[in-house]
């Protein structure tokens, strides 16, 4: 039986501009393992085949978008209308349902580049949080897409009815959110639960076409591919930063200042996500009096993440603390360079914290180690699963490298020294450049939370705020790496539409009788009550 075809609707052009925020390594699909590629690069980052330049595949993005729309509405119907949807099964004593194409169509987005930079090739490392150090064997080098990098992706909304018009332009503003740079968003490529990844659209611009007009058929027909990833990408250069802003000028473009009004005045769709954020000022420093009550004043301290020096201090120090681009201004895609702390390793710092805290209060529970074991790795992630499965994600996420504000950086040359004779060994002479002082924001990001992992941040602050016993990079004989935490604040949203609770945890930690140090102690105990025999499963999702 044939079927006429789809009578021709509206169709929506949209472009975005997409700067990256953070260092990612999008990576290539190929069929031979990683180090079998010709090379000293392991892992490679994606690229067009015909110019070799790096780009964001089409499906890649629209994974991302799908997702994110998922995460935030927690209906499969409504992602079925925007993305569309496979044949199911058939249910009991029904048909299956038809498969529905996508409505919306993306194109594969090329990358360009920050002036004077190029594709980095990175050192990446597998740190063993019991330890902080490097696990032998778990290096490798992977080629990273440098902050400041840009996409302009094209994308199309075909939409079958003017019926569907307004909903499928709420699901894509919606699961466009996720690129605005609040909130854990969306994170493009490989490690991005350890800060890599972070992007955010600086620009949108929209086009409407009447596909129902004959001439305005034709006119949308005429045009070849160059020429309307040409004309979208020459509109970005004023665009707004909103998709909605955009949306809403082209309806009263056209003529529909009703629709128009009717998207300005529409109110944010809930966000449905259940999940927890952890922000932090940690500073390079340490406190003189751990115990003291706040204001205190941290003494600054020394720092080295270590990195080969920069090129005009090759001949002049031996190694140097870690720099990084630096995205200063995302709409004109500014980078600098700036001192960071880390990626890999300040989530290790986190991870090692959080499991020598739930160790010794296991311990001391009279718990056994599998125990503890176990609901530390559902919530930071584990090499290997239960029995020798594949590894286990994180659910809790570093949301980008955070960079050190203020401090300076102070060399130092070291030596050493015999210690039978007292004197320093031949050759054993070397000079780093070290970061002295700034502090830097972290936000860690934890997905579906109960109040037993609040309580492990609550610990983790603690320890970071009064002695800091576990530190950051090189140098912790010498009294390098000391981190202290000024600023603390645990925000968690229910995912029901309602407002977020903030919860101040240094003044929790450091006046008892407030309201914060009540809730505080309710989520410790809760996690001495997980931790314990008899306190119930370990692998326990998100308490709404």
């Amino acid at each position: 039986m044939s079927t006429r075809p789809a009578r021709p609707g509206p169709l929506w052009e949209i472009a975005v501009r997409l700067c990256l925020l953070s260092d990612t390594h999008i990576g290539a699909a190929r069929a031979v393992p990683r180090h079998a590629a010709e090379g000293d690069v392991d892992l490679r980052v994606d690229r067009d085949p015909r110019t070799g330049v790096p780009r964001l595949r089409a499906t890649t993005l629209a994974g991302l978008l799908r997702h994110e729309l998922a995460a935030r509405t927690e209906d499969p119907r409504k992602v079925s209308r925007l993305f569309g949807a496979p044949e199911s099964g058939p249910p009991p004593g029904g048909e299956p349902d038809a498969p529905a194409a996508s409505a919306l169509d993306v194109d594969d987005a090329a990358a360009e580049l920050p002036e004077g930079t190029t594709v980095a090739v990175r050192v990446g490392t597998r740190v063993d949080p019991a330890s902080g150090t490097v696990r032998p064997g778990r290096m490798w080098q992977w080629e990273v897409l440098p902050a400041g990098t840009v996409f302009t992706a094209h994308m199309r909304l075909r939409v079958p009815a003017p019926a569907d018009e307004e909903l499928l332009l709420d699901l894509l503003v919606l699961a466009a959110d996720g690129f605005s740079g609040e909130g854990p968003g969306i994170r493009v490529g490989g490690r991005t639960g350890r800060g890599h990844g972070a992007v955010r659209a600086t620009h949108w611009t929209a086009e409407r076409h009447d596909l129902t007009d004959e001439r305005a058929w034709f006119a949308y027909h005429a045009r070849s591919w160059a020429d309307r990833w040409e004309r979208g990408a020459a509109a970005l250069a004023d665009a707004p930063a909103e998709l909605s802003t955009a949306l809403a000028a082209r309806l009263r473009a056209h003529g529909r200042a009703a629709a128009a009004a009717r998207r300005e005045a529409r109110p944010a769709r809930p966000d449905r996500r259940h999940r927890a954020e952890l922000r932090l000022t940690l500073a390079v420093a340490e406190q003189p009096e751990p115990a003291g009550p706040p204001p205190r004043s941290p003494r600054p301290g020394l720092i080295m993440v270590g990195d080969v020096p920069a090129p005009e201090r090759l001949g002049t120090v031996d190694r140097a603390h870690r720099h990084r681009p630096f995205v200063s201004d995302a709409d004109k895609a500014s980078v600098r360079l700036a001192p960071v702390l880390g990626d890999t390793a300040l989530f290790a710092l986190f991870k090692r914290i959080g499991g020598r805290l739930v160790r010794d209060a296991a311990e001391h529970l009279g718990a056994e180690g599998a125990r503890w074991q176990e609901w530390h790795a559902h919530w930071w992630g584990a090499d290997t699963g239960p029995g020798g499965a594949r590894p286990r994600p994180s659910r809790v996420r570093l949301r980008t490298a955070p960079h050190l504000r203020g401090g300076a950086h102070l060399t130092a040359t070291r030596l050493t020294v015999d210690s039978l004779f007292g004197d320093a060994v031949e050759g054993r002479v070397f000079t780093s450049d070290l970061h002295c002082g700034g502090s830097g924001e972290v936000v860690l990001d934890v997905r579906d939370p109960d109040d037993a992992v609040r309580g492990l941040l609550v610990l983790v602050v603690r320890e970071l705020a009064t002695v800091p016993f576990d530190t950051l990079g090189a140098g912790a004989g010498s009294g390098n790496g000391r981190l202290t935490a000024t600023r603390a604040a645990l925000t968690t949203w229910t995912g029901d539409g309602g407002p977020p609770h903030r919860v101040d945890l240094l003044t929790a930690l450091f006046a008892p009788g407030s309201a914060e140090a009540a809730t505080a102690r309710g989520w410790v105990s809760a996690l001495r009550t997980r931790l314990a025999p008899g306190g119930g499963t370990a692998r326990v999702g998100g308490e709404r």
